[in-house]
């Protein structure tokens, strides 16, 4: 038995060894990936004379995102027509390097030459001012001679596509109403703020909602029991004279899950120990679940008309 174990572990090296093969050279610096720099400046700027040069015979590219069995991709009429369109629609477009990421060009034995790029693509559109904002990688297949693409298949991020392509529509997210019983919830806050009542103020507030307040700047949310405590301190120094609802709040039922009330307040107080009368304006944005509970609160109000 020990000389079958030793046996195996001196096998395994020589199996690992023997599973090895180079398959070619890999570069960070090469002319092809000049050559790539050169389509993609060329492809984003609608510059389709430099396209025709550097493209050889049977020029091939597409999405590799494409997962239909039909898909075939398309050919140098395809990329000259992409090219002058996203000329036309997009401005400022970049295509570079992301981060510490680089490209390489590939001289395989068996396959010949490729260049991989690690890219982010960013574009904003003319008509809409829409920023999109991709990873983009691509994989650029060279002729035998080594100077011309045949072969442009790229990945990319197809939700932030479908995103921009959404913004150029007109779509429905919801109904917004003047009028609504969650409405009633957020004045009845109000209510009981003017009355002195703090614990009826959020019973209608979630145990975790949370509370972003405009004038944080040690962390991003307070949690309801510290949102409480900060109410009971500013109250302990004033006195609530009127709290008014300046033109009317609205209600957004979004499509999907909840809705959200927005409300513009003018808050009259008086300084307890200077009598001196401010008025504070307060506009809140109160997030409500199915259940018709306040999830969340964002609150923006100058803080500084209070010293």
């Amino acid at each position: 038995m020990k000389k079958f174990l030793l046996l195996i572990f001196l096998t395994i090296p020589l199996i690992s060894f023997a599973q090895k093969n180079n398959n070619g050279k890999v570069y960070d610096k090469h002319p092809a990936i000049e050559i790539v720099n050169q389509f993609t400046e060329a492809w984003i700027n609608g510059d389709t004379e430099t396209l025709r040069e550097i493209t050889g015979e049977g020029f091939k590219m597409g999405s590799s995102m494409n997962n239909s069995p039909n898909y075939k991709g398309g050919d140098i009429n395809n990329l000259i027509a992409q090219s002058n369109w996203m000329s036309k629609n997009f401005v400022n477009i970049s295509v570079k390097d992301k981060g510490q990421a680089y490209s390489d060009a590939i001289e395989y034995k068996r396959s010949g030459l490729f260049v991989q790029t690690f890219q982010e693509f960013i574009a904003w559109d003319k008509n809409n001012g829409f920023k999109l904002r991709t990873p983009f990688n691509a994989t650029f297949v060279f002729d035998k001679k080594g100077d011309k693409i045949i072969r442009f298949w790229w990945s990319d991020n197809q939700a932030a596509w479908q995103k921009w392509n959404l913004s150029r529509q007109t779509i429905k997210n919801g109904t917004i109403y003047k009028d609504h019983p969650n409405l009633g919830k957020v004045r009845l806050v109000y209510y009981n703020v003017e009355q002195g009542n703090i614990e009826a103020t959020f019973e209608n507030f979630s145990e975790n909602a949370r509370i972003y307040d405009s004038n944080l700047i040690d962390k991003e949310y307070n949690s309801l029991e510290d949102h409480i405590e900060n109410v009971n301190n500013i109250f302990s120094l004033f006195e609530v004279i009127s709290l008014d609802e300046v033109g009317y709040p609205d209600y957004m039922d979004y499509e999907g899950d909840g809705g959200v009330a927005y409300i513009w307040m003018q808050f009259t107080l008086k300084n307890k120990n200077t009598n001196k009368i401010v008025k504070l304006p307060v506009h809140s944005q109160m997030w409500f679940n199915n259940e018709g509970m306040i999830v969340r609160e964002d609150v923006y109000y100058n803080a500084n008309i209070l010293n």
